[in-house]
């Protein structure tokens, strides 16, 4: 499924339903995607305020990846 994200606070919800989906806690995909569980955390709940490097690691770990394209003209 795709979803469209045009805010940083729409980051952290969809990120943590994809490790939720994928059965994973926090700790197991930190440890997949060298962040602690902590880093994790904080990436759910404010993604605004974590590193890029951070949150492509994270997408990594699940299994995600971010596409860039032209927004669809309404």
């Amino acid at each position: 499924m795709n979803y469209i994200i045009r805010a940083s606070k729409q980051f952290g919800p969809l990120i943590k339903a994809a490790r939720q989906q994928k059965g994973m806690t926090q700790f197991e995909a930190g440890s997949q995607s060298d962040l602690r569980q902590n880093a994790i955390s904080l990436i759910e709940s404010n993604a605004g305020r974590s590193s890029v490097d951070r949150l492509f690691k994270l997408l990594n770990a699940l299994d995600l990846e971010v596409v860039i394209r032209k927004r669809d003209q309404i």
